[in-house]
Parts: C-alpha cells; structure tokens; sequence
C-alpha cells in the first residue's frame, strides 16, 4: 500500500456493507425458504415499505438476485419469484452431481472429525419431524463434505450459488419423511465408502445420490402439477 493510502492515525477504515447487500442477503433468505413463493410478484415499493429502506437500494438488490437465478424479471419490468420447473430442477441437479463428485476427488477422505460431524448431520435428519431442520442438516452434511479448505474456495463458492437455488427444490420435497429417510441410507453408502479410502467409490454414490434426489424432485413436482396445474 502507498504511503498517501493510509491515514495518518492507523489503518484505512473500513466501509460498511451497502444496504443493497443487505436488502439482497434477506430477500434471497425468503425466497430460499418459501416465504416468498414461486411465481410471488416483487416490486420494489412494496419490499422497500418491508424493509423499511428506500425503492433504489431494493431495486439494485432484485437486479443482483436476478443475476444469481432466484428472481425472474418481467420484459416489459418488474420482478417475480420464478415457479418451480422441471427443466430448471434437471439441469441443477444434474451439475451438482457431477461438481460435487469432482470436488469430493479433488478434496479427499473427510478427516475423523468431519465423519463424526456428518453422522450426527445423518442422525439429525433422521430424527427430526421438521421439515426445515431435514433441509439444514442435509445442507450442513454437503457442506462438511466437501469444505472449502479441501476442495477449494472456487468449488466451495460454486455449490453455495448452485445450492441456494436447489433448495427451493429441497424444501418441497424433504417434507416427505420417506424421501428424508433415504436419502440418509444413501448418505451413509458414501461415508462406508470413505471409510475404506474409496474415493472413486464415494464419487460414484454420491453422483447417483443426487440423480436419484432429481427423481423424487420430479415425482413431488408432478404432484403439485396434478393438484395445481403444469408450470414447467
């Protein structure tokens, strides 16, 4: 850093998050859980009288959300929460499987500690009713997986964007305890894996793992279609 860049009394100070930040982080929290629904119309005068902030940052916030594929903007302007879609649900997954398989080679056998924490994740999810903690600890289970310090901060930062639009899929179908309950034997498949050093082995479950999730995403989708009509 040159001399003219400091202050003179200590270090340059830092700047606060901009407001459109933090408009962003929440915004993107409501439409992850649902509380914004699929197909729900977002305008910036009525979030801003939410949040309490001015039309501009929101605006600003809808744009960068649009961008990361969790809001939808109108041709003719506006902004809406897009529906849940097979064609979308398809190609997540499917990237997912194959970056997660790639990142859990590059990074290795978990260290004890990790297979430790992604047991209790296991039983976690295994034992809870709620429907919101299954979505948590299955989240928390990948992500301890496969962690930055192993994979890599580009794989990490990755599957954080894909995963934030996944699981507006997720919360749909690990509703289903049947679903939930599979996909914790199927966990457990991978971790047997690990456990005997069988990387290759681990990729290849953990690939099918997520197929196999795109499938009851599908099936639960079709479902509401039946009851609600078709949006893909």
């Amino acid at each position: 850093m040159a001399d003219d860049d400091r202050t003179p009394n200590g270090p340059v100070p830092l700047e606060r998050t901009p407001l459109r930040e933090q408009i962003r982080t929440i915004v993107r929290d409501w439409v992850i859980s649902g509380e914004l629904e699929p197909g729900e119309q977002l305008t910036d005068r009525e979030l801003g009288a939410r949040l309490g902030a001015s039309r501009t940052p929101v605006r600003e916030a809808l744009l960068l959300l649009a961008i990361e594929g969790l809001v939808s903007m109108h041709p003719q302007g506006g902004y809406h929460v897009p529906p849940l879609s097979h064609e979308e649900a398809s190609q997540l997954y499917e990237v997912i499987g194959l970056f997660e398989r790639r990142a859990l080679l590059r990074g290795g056998v978990p260290t004890a500690e990790e297979m430790e924490r992604l047991e209790a994740l296991d039983e976690e999810r295994r034992g809870t009713e709620d429907g919101a903690r299954r979505v948590e600890a299955d989240l928390g289970w990948h992500a301890v997986l496969l962690p930055a310090g192993r994979v890599g901060e580009v794989y990490r930062d990755e599957l954080d964007r894909l995963k934030n639009r996944v699981t507006r899929y997720e919360n749909a179908v690990l509703k289903d305890s049947g679903v939930a309950s599979r996909g914790v034997d199927q966990h457990a498949a991978i971790l047997e894996a690990l456990r005997e050093g069988d990387v290759e082995a681990a990729g290849e479950r953990l690939e099918s793992h997520w197929a196999w999730a795109l499938e009851a995403t599908l099936d639960c989708l079709e479902q509401e279609d039946g009851e609600g009509g078709d949006d893909a």
